[in-house]
């Protein structure tokens, strides 16, 4: 396995400390967003998505301040650069294993699992309008890719030395924090392999724009493909 070379990557006496205040805002702070709206409201209301939303958009916001301000370090370390024809094809590729091949596992594990089903996630999205589901798909696609795949994995593999290891709690982490919304069983066997499967094409191409671009699609056709009463 690669052993990443720590003080390349922390070239400031200050930027440990960035670099923890931007893991505890990358992996703690979406599912404790998500925690405090499952544990308050038991049905949100729109207004009140559209707020937590925005929080969560203003994390990865504080995510990128802390690579450019306080780490020191350019956005291609968390895999940001300019996209090419590869990333394209690359990203059809992922879009394809994820619609066809990855219900192959994550069917048979909810059923072997039996830890819940997506039901009451199904019925959540379907009291939302359309236009609603589309700005979650777009925003959340861009914003979960970069705190768990290239913030996360990079900086824990910093720590850890191991580029395996921070891809695991990486994915670990990106599982547990989808719990309060969907529940343990859907977290376990879908948003966990999916979560596995984004980090390993993340190591492999080290191209977020790659994956943040195959997460959005596929929430869009998953948003979209549930029957709702929104206009």
């Amino acid at each position: 396995m690669q052993v990443l070379d720590t003080r390349a990557l922390w070239p400031t006496a200050a930027s440990p400390l960035a670099t923890c205040a931007g893991l505890l805002t990358a992996l703690a702070g979406p599912p404790l967003l998500a925690f405090v709206s499952s544990s308050l409201f038991e049905r949100p209301p729109l207004g009140l998505q559209v707020v937590f939303q925005f929080a969560l958009c203003a994390m990865a916001a504080i995510v990128l301040l802390i690579v450019r301000r306080g780490e020191r370090l350019p956005l291609a370390s968390i895999g940001v650069s300019r996209p090419t024809w590869v990333s394209v094809a690359s990203a059809l590729g992922l879009i394809a294993v994820l619609l066809y091949g990855l219900p192959l596992l994550t069917t048979p594990l909810m059923a072997t699992l039996n830890l819940g089903d997506f039901q009451a996630g199904l019925d959540e999205i379907a009291r939302q309008p359309h236009w609603w589901r589309t700005c979650v798909a777009l925003s959340s696609g861009l914003i979960e890719e970069t705190l768990y795949r290239g913030y996360a994995v990079e900086r824990l593999a910093t720590i850890t030395g191991r580029l395996w290891l921070g891809g695991l709690i990486a994915a670990v982490a990106f599982g547990a924090a989808h719990v309060p919304f969907w529940g343990l069983g859907p977290a376990v066997a879908a948003n966990l392999p999916f979560g596995a499967i984004m980090v390993g094409f993340y190591v492999w191409r080290r191209d977020l724009l790659a994956n943040a671009a195959t997460h959005t699609v596929v929430l869009l056709i998953g948003m979209w493909s549930v029957p709702g009463v929104g206009p």
